[in-house]
């Protein structure tokens, strides 16, 4: 899977359980204690601020599945 699709798709997550999906998908399976950390991460990220002092989703998929 390419970047801008990973980053696409973590950023319409719902819920954990399809953030430990998708990683599994991917082949870079998360545990639900990490994918729970990675997922409150990612709602983070998802607001002007965080995006303003440098935390995005892209950042977070490169880091948590080394794309």
């Amino acid at each position: 899977m390419d970047e801008m699709t990973l980053v696409d798709r973590m950023s319409k997550l719902q819920t954990i359980d399809e953030l430990v999906d998708l990683s599994k998908e991917i082949g870079k399976p998360l545990s639900y204690n990490d994918a729970d950390k990675l997922f409150g991460r990612i709602n983070q990220c998802q607001n002007d601020a965080a995006e303003l002092s440098g935390d995005t989703v892209s950042k977070l998929a490169k880091e948590a599945f080394d794309i």
